[in-house]
């Protein structure tokens, strides 16, 4: 059977555990609620973002279905007349100049406009060259379309959140320690009276 000193050190422990007890149950019902709030906040900070992406993104769907495409398209039908006059200067380099033949009326050296008639003038036929001429490339290059860019987003700031998570930890520990700190005092001082009595 529990002696009375005993029995009032047990009352202590049970009261001060109690009182442990209910204050980590504040303390956790102190956490659920920040925790909601944090994911509150958090839920309408991705909303904000969506809200400050969409334009950004429907641009950038725009870029890639459409304006790149469009781009690609006109950037093979350049190069492709770049390499069709490519292949036309290599050509030209080869064969500078057209030959053909051609014909040209000259004096005739026997002709004798007082002797016995005869043709003044005689036809020649000859090679010509023609130089061929070098045609200007006037194509002009497709630009590539400038891509949107994406807005700055600011990061989600937890700097609140985690400031009272702080302050709500360091008050349940701090109240914990002072309920376990007043244990082991009462406990002490019931175990140090009876001692002083018997002394006396």
């Amino acid at each position: 059977m529990a002696t009375l000193p005993q029995f009032k050190q047990r009352q202590i422990a049970r009261r001060s555990t109690s009182d442990i007890d209910r204050l980590a149950k504040q303390y956790k019902a102190n956490i659920d609620a920040l925790t909601g709030q944090y994911q509150t906040a958090f839920t309408g900070y991705q909303a904000g973002v969506a809200e400050k992406m969409r334009p950004f993104e429907e641009q950038m769907a725009t870029y890639k279905e459409s304006l790149l495409p469009a781009y690609e398209t006109q950037k093979a039908a350049y190069q492709k007349k770049l390499d069709e006059y490519t292949a036309t200067l290599a050509e030209l380099e080869k064969n500078p100049v057209i030959e053909r033949t051609a014909k040209r009326q000259i004096p005739n050296p026997a002709y004798d406009p007082m002797g016995a008639p005869g043709p003044q003038f005689l036809e020649e036929t000859y090679t010509e060259y023609i130089p061929r001429g070098i045609p200007k490339f006037t194509e002009k290059a497709p630009a590539l379309p400038t891509a949107p860019v994406a807005p700055e987003v600011e990061k989600f700031d937890e700097g609140e959140f985690g400031t009272k998570r702080a302050a709500a930890e360091s008050e349940f520990k701090r109240e914990v320690g002072e309920r376990k700190a007043a244990r082991r005092g009462a406990v002490s001082r019931k175990i140090t009276r009876p001692m002083l009595r018997g002394a006396e």
